[in-house]
């Protein structure tokens, strides 16, 4: 019940809000990826994975190189 009522206050708030959610979401780094692809004359850059306390995750820039 409890996911159910932040699903809609989340709505709501995506309303008012784009991009905010009415609950806390705490993320944190996970680990790292190399990316093959210029970056500032180097040849690939660091992308980090970054895991969030609602089950999502995104990667996260890192820096050029790896």
């Amino acid at each position: 019940m409890t996911k159910v009522v932040q699903a809609i206050a989340d709505r709501l708030v995506e309303r008012l809000v784009p991009g905010a959610t009415a609950h806390a979401v705490y993320c944190w780094e996970a680990g790292s990826q190399c990316v093959p692809g210029s970056c500032a004359g180097k040849p690939n850059y660091t992308h980090y994975r970054m895991n969030c306390s609602d089950s999502s995750w995104y990667w996260r820039y890192g820096h050029c190189g790896c």
